[in-house]
C-alpha cells in the first residue's frame, strides 16, 4: 500500500496501490474475502494530463465479500485501487452497503457518485505522489459530505476489528449500548455484512497474513481464535475454495488490503 502522505490520509482510507499490465501478469486473478471496500480506477496512462478524457476512466466498487471470486481486469492498461474502511464506503457512496456485497459495482451505476472529482486528481498532477495526495484531497472533501455512519456501528467495527475479527455479537452490542437486533441492521447497512459474518472475514484476514508470513496453521488456529486446526482448514476452504498449502503454493491469489 501506498499513500501521499501516511499521518495526512483522511480517515477511513485505508491506502492505495498501483499496477500496470505486463505481458507475463494472468488478466484474471483470485480475489479472497478482505475487510475493506475496494474502489478500482482503470485507465490508460498515456492519456492523463489537462483535457484527459473522463470516458476514458472506468470505476468500480467491490463490497464486502465472503466467497472468492475471480477478479478480470478490463482493457485499461493501467490499474489503481483504493481501499476503503466499510463505514467511510458507506459515507462516500451514500448506498446501503449490504446491495454492494458479494458484488462488483460499476460506479455510473450509483446516482450522485461524483467520480470526475477522482479522475481530476488523477489526471491533473504531474506525478503520483501529488496525485496520490490530490486524492487525499479530494476523497477527504467527498468524506465530509457524505451521510454518517451511526457512532455504535462505527465503534462496534473498530472494537470487532481490533479484536481480530473474534468479537461476540452480545458483546459489541454492550459495549456500544445498543440491542443485537440494532446493530445487525447497522451493519448490514452500513457495513454490508453482518457482524458474525463480517468478524468471520476479519478473522481469516488475519490468519491469511499469518499463514502468508510463515507460522505454522496450529499456531495460526490458535492465535485467531479458531476451535482447532480443522475449523481454521475448513474456514479457509470455503474462503478461498483451495487448501492452505494450495493456495500458498499459488500465492498468484490476491489477498488484498491487509489491515495496518
Amino acid at each position: 500500500m501506498e499513500g501521499s502522505d501516511v499521518d495526512g490520509r483522511p480517515p477511513g482510507i485505508r491506502g492505495y496501490r498501483r499496477f500496470g499490465r505486463h505481458p507475463d501478469r494472468p488478466k484474471d486473478y483470485l480475489a479472497v474475502p478482505t475487510d475493506a471496500v475496494t474502489l478500482v480506477a482503470e485507465f490508460d496512462p498515456a492519456g492523463l494530463g489537462a483535457g484527459a478524457d473522463p470516458d476514458s476512466f472506468a470505476y468500480t466498487v467491490y463490497g464486502l465479500h465472503t466467497r472468492p471470486r475471480q477478479r478480470i481486469r478490463g482493457n485499461r492498461p493501467y490499474t489503481l485501487e483504493i481501499a476503503l474502511e466499510p463505514w467511510a464506503a458507506f459515507t462516500l457512496l451514500g448506498v446501503p452497503m449490504h446491495e454492494l456485497a458479494d458484488v462488483a459495482t460499476d460506479l455510473a451505476d450509483l446516482p450522485g457518485v461524483p467520480t470526475v472529482v477522482l479522475t481530476d486528481a488523477i489526471t491533473t498532477a504531474p506525478d503520483w505522489r501529488r496525485r496520490l495526495h490530490g486524492l487525499d484531497q479530494a476523497l477527504g472533501r467527498w468524506l465530509d459530505r457524505g451521510p454518517r455512519c451511526y457512532p455504535y456501528v462505527l465503534r462496534a467495527w473498530q472494537l470487532l476489528a481490533g479484536s481480530g475479527g473474534t468479537a461476540s455479537v452480545s458483546g459489541l452490542a454492550a459495549s456500544t449500548h445498543c440491542s443485537a437486533r440494532n446493530l445487525e441492521r447497522g451493519f448490514r447497512q452500513q457495513i454490508g455484512l453482518p457482524p458474525k459474518t463480517a468478524g468471520r472475514v476479519v478473522r481469516f484476514q488475519r490468519a491469511l497474513r499469518l499463514l502468508v508470513g510463515g507460522s505454522p496453521a496450529a499456531e495460526v488456529a490458535a492465535v485467531c481464535g479458531y476451535y482447532d486446526q480443522p475449523h481454521l482448514t475448513r474456514e479457509f476452504s470455503r474462503m478461498t475454495d483451495r487448501s492452505i498449502s494450495r493456495y500458498l503454493l499459488e500465492r498468484g491469489a490476491d489477498p488484498g488490503f491487509g489491515r495496518p
